[in-house]
């Protein structure tokens, strides 16, 4: 956790990534139960480790789960809060895919992507967002263009990403 950015900043680019890539069938059971619930709690957890002056409001937060029947995967749009400074999240989007597996024994492949709507200065993209993925080790990584701040545009640049559209 890095203690000079915001809880939005903290939530975004660890909590939430490192509980569906480490939980993910967890994550969904609680989503699914507990709905915005789930989230607030580990917003607050992450506030807890942060000085008074980091703390983000949770207010604007929300989810939607879409199934992608087609391709056997389930995509959770998470938007955040309306972000306050750059590198901070419009959305996320928790992809689950199915499991493979290698021809070899005991090599399976990763089933889960974190997509995320980053804000940005204007210098960098004309639309002021970046999609960047979050891997399971945590690296943070340039995918493409960012799209507007509108859910159903970053869904769209979301699954033509993953399924390798252009």
């Amino acid at each position: 956790m890095l203690k000079n950015k915001s809880q939005h900043y903290n939530f975004g680019h660890e909590a939430l990534p490192t509980i569906f890539h480490t939980q993910t069938a967890n994550f969904f059971e609680y989503l699914e139960r507990d709905g915005l619930k789930f989230l607030k709690f580990w917003w607050n957890h992450v506030g807890e480790r942060l000085d008074d002056s980091k703390l983000s409001a949770f207010e604007g937060m929300s989810f939607e789960i879409r199934e992608v029947p087609e391709k056997k995967s389930k995509i959770v749009l998470v938007r955040f809060p309306h972000p306050t400074d750059f590198d901070e999240f419009h959305f996320a989007a928790l992809v689950k895919l199915p499991e493979k597996r290698s021809p070899f024994v005991f090599v399976k492949f990763p089933s889960t992507r974190v997509l995320v709507l980053s804000h940005q200065p204007l210098s960098r993209s004309d639309t002021g967002t970046l999609i960047y993925e979050i891997t399971p080790r945590g690296r943070y990584l340039l995918a493409r263009d960012g799209t507007p701040v509108a859910k159903d545009a970053f869904y769209k640049a979301v699954v033509d990403y993953i399924w390798k559209k252009k």
